[in-house]
């Protein structure tokens, strides 16, 4: 919105019932096959999902099965090598516990993702999207938000700053070796 105010005469913001932050519309641009990995945004807001052209799948998992999506440590994805279109039950017994919602999006469609859920989006044809987002409202989550915005990012950060790959490297082994702690109990 910075770079080319006047898109702003392009949208009204509705009226839901929800402070959506104003200044803050995403837009979202993807060719065929394209996607967004699995994640949850770092700031678990409310999530109005419009979309404009094209087709799009999205894949969406509740809060509650987070312990099963092989998260990686100190963020807010799970493993990138987690194909959520075919995923292989063999390598990832875990995700056969997640109840995954699917959503096949045309123009002018819109989907809710509530605060802190998981959200995966594929691109059938080429497409583009905008987001608008509210801050989380329950307590807890926006709790969690203020730590994952200003502690646990920037603890990450420093992390890569000095360790680089290696600490990367690590926290993909600890997705998996946390995540099959929890099915093997």
């Amino acid at each position: 919105m910075k770079q080319v105010p006047e898109l702003q005469k392009d949208y009204k913001m509705p009226d839901l019932g929800l402070n959506l932050f104003k200044s803050m519309p995403m837009l979202f641009f993807g060719g065929e096959g394209s996607n967004v990995f699995m994640h949850y945004d770092i700031d678990l807001a409310n999530i109005l999902h419009f979309h404009f052209a094209g087709n799009k799948r999205c894949i969406i998992v509740p809060p509650k099965d987070s312990k099963y999506m092989y998260k990686i440590p100190h963020s807010v994805i799970c493993r990138e090598d987690i194909d959520f279109d075919n995923p292989d039950f063999d390598k990832w017994p875990a995700l056969k516990n997640i109840n995954p919602m699917y959503a096949d999006l045309k123009h002018g469609e819109m989907l809710y993702m509530p605060e802190g859920w998981w959200h995966y989006m594929k691109y059938l044809t080429p497409g583009f999207s905008m987001s608008l987002r509210s801050l989380a409202h329950k307590p807890k989550n926006l709790s969690e938000a203020v730590y994952n915005v200003f502690l646990m990012r920037t603890y990450d950060n420093i992390m890569r700053g000095i360790k680089g790959q290696q600490w990367i490297e690590e926290k993909n082994e600890r997705a998996i070796t946390n995540t099959n702690k929890l099915i093997l109990k």
